[in-house]
């Protein structure tokens, strides 16, 4: 395959770390998935250890000599400066060029190329990123101990204390009860060591039970989910006058993508400045999309269609 650039993007979440190498034309050289973290959660030097690791094995599994640029789309960064980026600096001597940026840049790169936009995420964690020009800032999504609303980790969160609080005759009676022990294999509230060790991921994967709980016509599932898509459009709100003008603004996440229902009630909520597009591509393919603008080129049809036919 002959190309002139070879080029490395990853994107970093709460759950999982996507990182890939790949050419100007959009072909796919190497792929891994690992576990993810943030450098607020897992300590700077050892999140930039483990992300340097991935990329390695990135490169010796395609055998490339060197790689031209790298783009890394890393939630919670942005607390540390520059730091994450010289930290991998030192650790990937093969990389010519490194820029890394929170996550939320590389989402809204992946539905509107390198301009101007705002992206929601709803996965683990939850927050609205804005880019206007040269200024980037981030509403909402302070770490799951201050502020998370709507994430996967807060609607799995909310629906172990509704079942725990029904369980201990607090609250009224819930499907939540039957679907989280149905997943769990046990009662949830003989399952709290597990749930513990498991920390935040371990608590977002329970998410699901709100949303088939509430398909059932559970009424505390139904609260559950309208309360945190209202949170979130709250977020949207406090955008929407920041920014003072029409904006697009573009939802991804796993909590988004797994669950539609959700994207859209949070969609119908959002004000009317905000023209909300649901993202229909992995948020790595952003950080592709910014490693391509960090060598002077754009992403046209063919290298995007060629990328996801091979992701």
């Amino acid at each position: 395959m002959h190309h002139r650039y070879t080029l490395a993007a990853f994107d970093v979440g709460g759950s999982k770390i996507q990182a890939l190498l790949f050419t100007e034309q959009g072909h796919i050289l190497a792929h891994i998935r690992d576990r993810g973290g943030n450098p607020l959660e897992r300590g700077l030097e050892v999140a930039a250890e483990h992300y340097a690791n991935v990329i390695s094995r990135l490169i010796q599994e395609a055998g490339v000599e060197c790689v031209d640029a790298l783009y890394g789309g890393v939630a919670a960064t942005e607390y540390f400066g520059d730091g994450l980026k010289n930290e991998l600096e030192k650790g990937l001597p093969k990389v010519k060029h490194i820029r890394i940026e929170g996550d939320g840049c590389a989402l809204i790169s992946g539905m509107l190329g390198h301009r101007d936009g705002a992206c929601m995420i709803s996965g683990t964690g939850s927050s609205i990123y804005v880019r206007e020009g040269d200024e980037y800032y981030h509403l909402g999504g302070w770490g799951h101990l201050i502020d998370t609303c709507g994430s996967g980790f807060m609607l799995g969160r909310l629906a172990i204390q509704a079942a725990c609080r029904a369980h201990d005759g607090i609250s009224e009676p819930t499907l939540l009860c039957e679907l989280l022990e149905k997943q769990c294999g046990e009662p949830i509230w003989d399952h709290f060591i597990k749930l513990y060790h498991g920390e935040r991921p371990y608590i977002a994967t329970f998410a699901g039970t709100v949303f088939e709980a509430r398909k059932r016509g559970d009424r505390v599932a139904t609260r559950i989910f309208n309360e945190c898509a209202r949170d979130l459009a709250n977020i949207a709100f406090a955008a929407a006058r920041r920014i003072a003008k029409p904006f697009d603004l573009v939802l991804n996440g796993g909590i988004f993508a797994a669950f539609p229902e959700y994207a859209e009630a949070v969609k119908a909520l959002c004000p009317e400045s905000a023209n909300v597009i649901l993202s229909d591509v992995p948020p790595v393919y952003g950080s592709a999309v910014e490693a391509m603008y960090d060598i002077g080129l754009d992403c046209d049809d063919n290298f995007r269609k060629t990328f996801l036919a091979e992701f």
